[in-house]
């Protein structure tokens, strides 16, 4: 029987999950919830869904196992800690919480209520993913030794983003994403797929800036989060990591692990269908040459592990949002690990506040916090 899910939140990134659920047999959407009764309203018409009366109401509900947290991300931790303490496992969407220290708070609430609490993003569960993990593991590229990790998104401010809308009509909601900083609410896409492959991060050095403070709001913005980040990360296995955030350079979103003998790239974790590539060093003079001026280095296509799951059509989001919601079920069902523990997302919460808010911190920071090793989807293992 599929497990039963109660989301909480109706706002933009609501839809992204109604729309991939369907590609999930075990679970099912059992009830949406938002204080806002036009937003409910509209969620619920737009998929189908049945509407709970109250956050309690839902919280009270045994048909509801899972709650999914869909909140804006201040809201994260009141939400997620109400419902562990009614006995609900949480996934949340990123981040966890706005501090380490409140992520740390929650992990000890579920554990002590005996509830999984899991959080997004979980792309390093998709299929473009595993396959540069398995490529990384195999040796394709040698040992690796180094990692370029890009989150620009370019200037957002300057964009026509109050005409973006959900199906649902839910706008993106601008501040917010200004507010909470582009640090907060991308490093995951990054972080989970580099701690899955090399395990936990062990130091810190990072500078954070808030190079345009106006963002074009009415009004304007009181406090606005940095609009840029860069950090060393450095892994449990040696592997040395420079990521970057942003919502001021030109979009890039490339990850690139360098190995002993080639470089393995992905150019966009929020797509389950990118590939993955895999070059080789220039050796020839003529070769370097090409390299030097044109960018230009031998290149393959890394087959992937299998075909993405998700399909390529209008209305489907190119990332599988509900997968991560449906790991977290099957691996309640089955009775073990989740891949999502609550240790990966209190990590990552800690990661990501240090980047953002080195000022915090004395650098370079030692991360207290740990991951136990996480294995392969089965799909990737072989």
């Amino acid at each position: 029987m599929a497990t039963g899910l109660g989301i909480v939140g109706c706002g933009y990134i609501a839809d992204s999950y109604a729309a991939t659920a369907p590609f999930h047999d075990g679970v099912a959407i059992r009830a949406v919830y938002d204080r806002d009764p036009d937003r409910l309203a509209r969620t619920s018409a737009t998929w189908s869904l049945p509407t709970a009366a109250s956050l309690k109401a839902m919280l009270a509900d045994p048909a509801v196992e899972i709650v999914v947290n869909l909140t804006d991300p201040h809201n994260h931790e009141a939400v997620s800690a109400a419902a562990i303490a009614a006995g609900k496992h949480v996934y949340s969407e990123k981040p966890l919480a706005m501090t380490g220290a409140a992520a740390k708070r929650l992990a000890a609430a579920a554990e002590a209520r005996g509830v999984a609490l899991a959080a997004a993003p979980c792309n390093f569960l998709g299929e473009h993913s595993q396959t540069l993990m398995k490529a990384a593991r195999d040796g394709l590229a040698g040992k690796i030794g180094l990692v370029y990790a890009e989150m620009d998104d370019g200037m957002i401010h300057r964009t026509a983003y109050r005409d973006w809308a959900n199906r649902s009509g839910a706008p993106w909601p601008a501040r917010g994403e200004f507010q909470v900083g582009c640090t907060f609410e991308h490093a995951g896409y990054t972080l989970g797929p580099l701690v899955a492959l090399f395990g936990p991060v062990r130091t810190v050095t990072a500078h954070s800036a808030l190079v345009i403070a106006d963002k074009q709001t009415d009004p304007p913005l009181p406090d606005p989060a940095p609009d840029m980040s860069v950090a060393l990360l450095t892994f449990d296995g040696g592997v040395t990591a420079r990521m970057t955030n942003s919502v001021i350079a030109p979009y890039d979103h490339r990850l690139r692990l360098f190995g002993e003998t080639g470089m393995l790239s992905l150019a966009e974790p929020w797509t389950y269908a990118s590939p993955v590539r895999l070059s080789r060093p220039a050796t020839s003079r003529l070769a370097r040459l090409a390299e030097r001026r044109l960018g230009w280095r031998p290149t393959e296509t890394v087959p992937p592990v299998r075909k993405p799951a998700l399909p390529t059509r209008r209305g489907v989001p190119t990332m599988d949002f509900m997968r991560g919601v449906a790991e977290l079920a099957d691996a309640l069902r089955e009775g073990r690990p989740c891949r999502l523990s609550s240790e990966l997302a209190v990590h990552i919460t800690e990661v990501t506040e240090v980047v953002q808010h080195p000022d915090r911190f004395a650098m370079p920071y030692s991360v207290t916090s740990t991951v136990p090793p996480i294995a392969p989807m089965p799909w990737a293992a072989a």
